[in-house]
């Protein structure tokens, strides 16, 4: 309980700059496939997005569920709905039909040729500033937390809109796809995992037993010729000592400084490599 509440801590800390912007970003105008033309506001969304889906997947491990995979056009199209829900009245729009009357998974059909997806699912929220708490407010409902917990879906997109001017002020979608490819987590064109350090191969925010789970797993593939496909950055968060050689070694490196961790709550990586 010590660990999660350090990590509700730091993601607070992060997001507390952060979820008050000045003014209101227009829908299909956020950029978040480009960081180098990203705007300052841009960052910081796509800031709390990463952190949604971080704790998104962290209540996915918690019920031994593989993490969702992300990427750019999926938050870019999420975000679309954020600011659609954000619309008066709120009666009529924070709802799962678009304003032309639509189904909101018609963002999603007009780019299947892209996703490639089986099967959608999509939560909505409003009215909270930070996306820690947006996602308990979504895991302490029935149906957004059957969404979240699916064991069908592979890939997740985050949306986030803030305007003082409306009822609510602050809108949050998800959308939830399953891939036609099964395999876990899926790799499609641009997709990344926030958060991706050494250690954090799933981009949970903390490195535990179940990045070293997941090192082994990656290992034991490679050494029996078995092709795998991992997210964005796993490779690097992976190679723990610098070897160029994910293996056992890496994961005992994890299971070393997570057991110190859960002992005394303060470590340093890099002082457990061999």
């Amino acid at each position: 309980m010590k660990k999660k509440n350090r990590l509700v801590a730091v993601l607070l800390a992060c997001c507390a700059t952060v979820c008050s912007f000045s003014t209101a970003l227009q829908a299909g105008a956020v950029n978040l496939h480009d960081e180098s033309t990203m705007t300052e506001e841009e960052k910081q969304i796509k800031e709390l997005c990463d952190i949604v889906v971080s704790c998104t997947n962290a209540e996915r491990a918690k019920e031994g569920l593989p993490e969702l995979a992300t990427f750019p056009l999926l938050n870019e199209l999420a975000c679309i709905r954020a600011e659609e829900i954000s619309l008066s009245p709120s009666e009529t729009y924070f709802s799962h039909n678009r304003p032309d009357g639509s189904s909101c998974f018609s963002l999603l059909k007009a780019e299947k040729e892209t996703f490639k997806y089986a099967t959608s699912g999509e939560n909505i929220a409003a009215g909270r500033a930070d996306p820690v708490s947006t996602v308990e407010q979504w895991m302490k409902s029935e149906g957004h937390r059957k969404n979240i917990l699916g064991d069908k879906y592979t890939h997740i997109g985050i949306g986030y809109y803030y305007n003082p001017d409306t009822e609510y002020g602050y809108y949050w979608s998800m959308y939830l796809i399953g891939s036609y490819s099964g395999s876990v987590p899926a790799v499609i064109g641009g997709q990344y995992i926030p958060g991706l350090t050494l250690g954090d191969v799933d981009g949970s925010h903390v490195i535990n037993s179940q990045d070293a789970k997941q090192i082994l797993h990656y290992a034991a593939c490679r050494a029996a010729g078995v092709s795998i496909d991992v997210v964005s950055g796993f490779e690097d968060a992976a190679d723990i000592n610098g070897d160029g050689v994910i293996d056992a070694r890496d994961a005992s490196i994890v299971l070393a400084y997570s057991a110190a961790m859960g002992a005394n709550g303060s470590a340093n990586l890099e002082d457990f490599i061999w």
